[in-house]
């Protein structure tokens, strides 16, 4: 069976304190795939690259293959539309893992799709949300939760 493919929306908002109403989303579209195996939330370079302008001193690092900064940096959500729905992803779920044995440099959770003609919503966005997988009508529901 194919993988189930939809068309979302993205964008980023502000770290907060307090609960905030529904983000704003671009008018980016993105055809993309949720998939349980990868880790990372891949998208396109453009959306990558907004992203990771605001977070202060990330970088991308061809060493690392991926955008780094710092492991104390506070990064902001990152927020996403399917159908009715507006997903958030935590800042803390993008700082993915440290790349260094000192653990001041960070790898993030948010990277590059290039090459790969489609975007993965890994478990990065995942564990975002309530996500139900059904293989009899090949359909994909994705629903907000309480984090």
């Amino acid at each position: 069976m194919p993988p189930a493919s939809t068309t979302l929306a993205s964008s980023t908002t502000a770290p907060t304190t307090a609960p905030s109403p529904t983000p704003r989303l671009s008018s980016t579209r993105i055809n993309g795939i949720a998939d349980t195996g990868t880790t990372l939330l891949l998208l396109p370079t453009s959306v990558v690259r907004a992203y990771y302008q605001r977070v202060s001193g990330a970088r991308y690092d061809s060493s690392q293959g991926g955008y780094t900064f710092s492991c104390s940096a506070s990064l902001p959500s990152f927020s996403f539309g399917v159908g009715a729905n507006t997903i958030t992803v935590p800042g803390s779920f993008i700082n993915f893992a440290p790349v260094d044995s000192s653990g001041r440099t960070c790898f993030g959770g948010i990277q590059d799709d290039s090459g790969i003609g489609f975007a993965i919503f890994g478990d990065v966005a995942l564990k975002a949300a309530f996500v139900v997988f059904n293989g009899g009508t090949n359909q994909l529901g994705w629903a907000t939760k309480r984090l």
